[in-house]
C-alpha cells in the first residue's frame, strides 16, 4: 500500500465511512476506491480518472485535494490532456452477424415453402404410378354395334377401389412473418464529474449509430459536439439562433455541451432528452450499447 493510500484509508476510517458509503457519495465504483487505497492505479481507466477520483475521495473524507496533490505528487500519475474513457461493453451485432442472420431466415423461409411442395410431388408421383393403365384393361378394337352400345349405356360405372381414392393434398404452411427489429432506446445511466462540470451519461441501445438533433426554441445558445472517448477537437461548434436546428449522425460515442439548455430542445435517435427550463449550461455523454446494468456499481 502506498503512503497516499494509507493517508486516505486512515482519514476514511477516522470518519467511520465504509467503502460502500464512500461509493454511494462519490459515485465511484468500489473496486476503484480499493485500487486507490492500494496504489494500484492500473485498474483505473486512465491517469485523468486517477486524479479526478483521488480529488473526490479527498473531498469526501475531509482532506484538502490541492495539499494532497502537492505532498504526494511523486505517487500520483501526471494528468493527461485528453482523458480516456473506460471501454464500454458493446452489445451491437456485427455486420457479418446480421448478414448471417438474414441469410438463415431466408433459408428457413425457403425450406418451409419447399418442404410441402416436395411432399405434394411425392404423393402425386405415387398416385400417378398406381393409376397407370393396365394393358389387360384395354378394350378390343372392335366396332361398337347398336347392341353393344346399348349394353354399355345400361351399365353403371364402377366406383373406384379404395386404393384409387384421390389423396388430399396438404395445404402449404404460411410463410412466417419476420420478427420486427427492436426500436432504439435511449436511457439515463448516471452522471460523473469532470473538472468542475457534471456530465449526464446516457446509454443508446438497439442502434449502431447516434443521431443528434438540436433545435433552439428560445434565445440563442452555443452548442459543441466532440468524441466522448477522447475529448478531441470539436467536431461541431456554433452559436445557434432561435429556430435554427443542428442534426448530426455518429458511429461512435459523443460528448455534447449546450451553453443555454433552457432555450434548447434535444433528441437522440428520436428520443427527447429532458433539458429543463433554466438558462444554464449542461453537458451530456451518449454511449452506444450502454445500459443501466453496465453502469451499476459492483
Amino acid at each position: 500500500m502506498s503512503d497516499l493510500g494509507q493517508l486516505l484509508r486512515k482519514a476514511r476510517t477516522e470518519k467511520k465511512i465504509s467503502l460502500e458509503e464512500l461509493q454511494e457519495s462519490t459515485k465511484i465504483r468500489k473496486r476503484y476506491l480499493e485500487a486507490i487505497e492500494e496504489g494500484n492505479y492500473k485498474v483505473l481507466p486512465g491517469n485523468f480518472y486517477v486524479r479526478a477520483f483521488i480529488k473526490q475521495y479527498c473531498e469526501a473524507v475531509g482532506l484538502n485535494p490541492d495539499e494532497v496533490f502537492r505532498l504526494y505528487s511523486h505517487n500520483i500519475p501526471p494528468a493527461e490532456s485528453e482523458p480516456a474513457v473506460e471501454p464500454i461493453r458493446m452489445s451491437r451485432r456485427s455486420a457479418s452477424g446480421a448478414s448471417s442472420d438474414r441469410f438463415s431466415k431466408w433459408i428457413s423461409a425457403f425450406l418451409m415453402v419447399a418442404f410441402p411442395l416436395l411432399i405434394i410431388g411425392v404423393v402425386y408421383y405415387f398416385y400417378y404410378m398406381n393409376h397407370d393403365i393396365n394393358p389387360d384393361q384395354v378394350l378390343p378394337d372392335d366396332r361398337i354395334t347398336d347392341s353393344s352400345a346399348a349394353d354399355l349405356e345400361g351399365k353403371q360405372p364402377e366406383s373406384p377401389s379404395v386404393g384409387q381414392q384421390p389423396v388430399n393434398q396438404p395445404e402449404p404452411e404460411p410463410e412466417p412473418e419476420p420478427e420486427p427489429e427492436p426500436e432504439p432506446n435511449v436511457v439515463y445511466v448516471d452522471n460523473f464529474k469532470w473538472s468542475k462540470n457534471t456530465i449526464d451519461r446516457y446509454g443508446v441501445a438497439n442502434a449502431d449509430k447516434i443521431t443528434l438533433e438540436l433545435t433552439i426554441a428560445g434565445a440563442e445558445a452555443w452548442v459543441g459536439v466532440t468524441h466522448a472517448d477522447s475529448k478531441s477537437k470539436w467536431l461541431y461548434q456554433k452559436t445557434l439562433k432561435k429556430g435554427e436546428t443542428y442534426i448530426g449522425e455518429f458511429d461512435h460515442n459523443i460528448y455534447v455541451n449546450i451553453g443555454n439548455a433552457g432555450a434548447s430542445q434535444m433528441k437522440v435517435n428520436g428520443v427527447e432528452i429532458e433539458l429543463g427550463t433554466a438558462p444554464d449550461p449542461r453537458k451530456f455523454q451518449f454511449e452506444l450499447g450502454l445500459v443501466p446494468d453496465d453502469a451499476a456499481a459492483e
